[in-house]
């Protein structure tokens, strides 16, 4: 297990590292500068370059980039008065992880049992209907269903704020649209694992036994469909964890995919940066602790 994590965050700290060269880089071919400000003059546009260090060689920046990093400093905002990108991210991240955190628990909650529920009822009307109801979930996109949860039950029914962020109820419409691409997916994987486990040898053993189908579907069933659903779990969490930049700023939610999205119109650079680096490395740490939980709740996995 020792070996297998170190191996592991050895991969992670050389995918982290091609991210970050392929993303500055990326950046330095974007057109157009930070100070866009027509009323700065070229000494002013000289003088800001020499603060900030654009100035220098690419190569002397990205060896300077690199060399903060690795310190814990990702650099200074253009955009907000020389504030830390640090601190600007570490100021949001709550906001995202938390309705990251709720749209997860919707999704997964939701999705697991309503693929449970379509499983029992193979080919039947109930599975026809829950089966489209998934479908339309995975294939709309969160912003398309967030305009749908705004239009009905915000403004026309007015049963949930539209906008804005500190009470719950600010929270569920957005954790909604941003759950529903979740549930569809848990939905149609568990239906499907449901479906293969309740064939199984072993569940037409305990049937023959006489069990009930409620007792073979609580004790053998469920068990053994949820655990392949601990795969999906890294993937999505992370996602949602860092927040849907579509959903923050449809909903006015200060979190940091809205501050990614104010951070490209102004070339904000460090910002776009620490931001990329912070979805990255929060992507690759929730896969490797699902990994590693897989293989504790199912024997059967072995990690090499």
């Amino acid at each position: 297990m020792i070996k297998y994590i170190l191996k592991r965050l050895g991969i992670l700290s050389i995918t982290l590292w091609v991210i970050i060269t392929v993303s500055f880089f990326m950046m330095q071919v974007m057109p157009g500068t930070p100070f866009n400000n027509p009323k700065l003059t070229p000494e002013m546009l000289a003088q800001l370059s020499e603060q900030y260090g654009l100035d220098k060689p690419v190569w002397q920046q990205y060896l300077k980039y690199l060399t903060d990093i690795l310190q814990g400093d990702f650099g200074t905002s253009y955009q907000y008065a020389n504030q830390p990108v640090s601190m600007l991210i570490s100021q949001r991240l709550g906001v995202s992880a938390q309705l990251g955190l709720q749209a997860l628990l919707f999704g997964l909650v939701t999705g697991i049992v309503v693929g449970a529920i379509s499983a029992r009822h193979k080919n039947d009307k109930i599975d026809a209907v829950l089966s489209v109801i998934s479908t339309l979930g995975y294939s709309i996109p969160s912003f398309v269903t967030a305009v749908f949860l705004l239009n009905i039950l915000g403004y026309r029914l007015q049963l949930f704020p539209v906008s804005g962020w500190g009470t719950f109820s600010q929270t569920i419409l957005p954790s909604i649209a941003l759950g529903i691409p979740t549930f569809a997916t848990v939905t149609r994987f568990v239906r499907s694992e449901m479906i293969e486990t309740l064939n199984s040898d072993y569940i037409q053993l305990a049937r023959a036994k006489g069990l009930t189908e409620r007792q073979v579907v609580r004790r053998h069933a469920y068990r053994n469909s949820m655990i392949p659903v601990l795969t999906l779990v890294g993937p999505l969490a992370a996602n949602l964890l860092t927040g849907s930049v579509l959903i923050e700023t449809m909903f006015s939610i200060p979190g940091i995919g809205q501050q990614f999205v104010s951070s490209i119109p102004t070339k904000d650079y460090p910002v776009i940066m620490g931001t990329t680096i912070v979805y990255s490395l929060m992507l690759m740490v929730m896969i490797l602790l699902t990994d590693i939980v897989t293989s504790i709740v199912d024997p059967r996995v072995r990690l090499k």
